[in-house]
């Protein structure tokens, strides 16, 4: 019932409509990969043990020693990198996986308003140093009913390819994917 997931939802099925291949990094127990079932390779990789259905593969393991042997076409990392002692080496890892990654965070929650938050607050400056880059695209989503916010920056190989919202509703016009068709 989160808004963000229909961001993600929207975004994955904009930029990614032509993806043939699809990673989860640090997915946990969340199935928003069978959302996106026309891409054929869904893959949910997790230090503990990852989502599996029908339509995806879960591999677990240590994400910044894994070799996947392979690059996908898109990567998501969703309100994952405030966990992980190292964001800057995780983003580096993120950026070898994908030539396109979709990230979130908790956007400019308070110091400790999670305990298991290492990095709290979070705002773009500290997402753009983990990184050493612009996001290509972001959007802040405010969760209904709720203090909360959360950022949803795309980044790309390509630092200066941009996406703007005219951009992204033209992308689903033209070949429409699942219900936004």
């Amino acid at each position: 019932d989160l808004m963000y997931y229909r961001y993600v939802d929207f975004v994955v099925r904009t930029v990614g409509r032509d993806a043939r291949s699809v990673i989860d990094i640090g997915t946990a127990n969340c199935p928003y990969l069978d959302w996106f079932e026309w891409i054929p390779t869904r893959v949910s990789f997790d230090e503990a043990p990852p989502y599996v259905s029908e339509g995806v593969v879960g591999i677990q393991g240590d994400f910044l020693t894994h070799d996947f042997g392979r690059r996908f076409d898109l990567c998501l990392c969703l309100q994952v990198l405030e966990h992980v002692p190292d964001p800057s080496a995780f983003a580096r890892k993120l950026m070898s996986v994908s030539d396109m990654v979709i990230v979130s965070i908790p956007y400019k929650w308070g110091e400790n308003a999670v305990a298991d938050h290492l990095h709290d607050p979070i705002d773009k400056t500290k997402l753009m140093g983990w990184f050493q880059q612009r996001p290509n695209y972001t959007i802040e989503v405010n969760e209904p009913f709720r203090a909360l916010s959360r950022l949803i920056a795309i980044f790309c190989a390509d630092p200066k390819r941009r996406f703007s919202k005219p951009e992204l509703l033209q992308r689903v016009k033209r070949k429409g994917v699942g219900p936004l068709a």
